[in-house]
Parts: structure tokens; C-alpha cells; sequence
């Protein structure tokens, strides 16, 4: 267990990531964070283009699910992670996590973890 601790820690900790272009919008991510909040899982990528106004919902909803199929399942399956849900942050900048940040533009998206795949939970 405690390696499995470890091995969460690291990476849910802020690092210093490669940039990824999202497939459809193009936009520009790097992966912040990971975050255990059990049975829920978070996945947090800075996407500094978020403050074009060009980008909204629409342009980056198909590059959210991409996000939790391409990313976020493998990292929490290389943790041996069984999240019931993953929640897919976009966010122009880094934010503390449950602080609110006026002014700091960002997109959440919600998917039930089944058969190993994301699947888009309406609110």
C-alpha cells in the first residue's frame, strides 16, 4: 500500500508537463494535477488559450472527453486508481484546488468511470 501511496503523491503533486494539442480545438494543454477525492477522481491541465475569446464550452467539450479517455484513464490505471467518476478541468492558469479564483476562466466536464471508458454525465 504505502507504494501505492507514493506513486499518488508524485503524481498528483503540480509538475512540470509536456504541452499537448488538444485534437480538436487545437488548444494547448499541459496536465497541473491529479486529484483523489475517492470515488471521484480530478484531472486539472492549465490551457492558457482559455482566455482567447474565440474559445467557449462548445470549441473544447469532444477535447474534454479526449482528455479523460487519452489521460486521465491511463495515469489512474498506471496508480492502480478505480475512480468511479473523473472530473476534467480546463483552467487558463493554475488554481488552488476549491479556491474560488474571480477572473480565472475554466471549463469542468464530469464522466462515470464504466468498462473503462469516460462516459459523459448530463448535470
Amino acid at each position: 500500500m504505502p507504494l501505492i501511496f507514493s506513486l499518488v503523491s508524485v503524481l498528483a503533486a503540480p509538475v512540470a508537463a509536456e504541452e499537448l494539442e488538444l485534437p480538436v480545438s487545437g488548444l494547448s494543454v499541459a496536465f497541473f494535477d491529479l486529484i483523489d477525492d475517492t470515488p471521484t477522481w480530478r484531472i486539472r491541465f492549465t490551457a492558457p488559450g482559455l482566455t482567447s475569446g474565440d474559445v467557449d464550452y462548445a470549441s473544447v467539450s469532444d477535447d474534454m472527453a479526449w482528455l479523460c479517455r487519452e489521460e486521465a484513464l491511463p495515469r489512474l490505471e498506471a496508480v492502480a486508481a478505480s475512480p468511479e467518476h473523473i472530473v476534467v478541468t480546463l483552467m487558463q492558469e493554475p488554481v488552488e484546488f476549491g479556491v474560488a479564483t474571480p477572473g480565472i476562466r475554466q471549463f469542468f466536464e464530469s464522466y462515470t468511470v464504466e468498462d473503462g471508458l469516460c462516459i459523459w454525465e448530463a448535470y
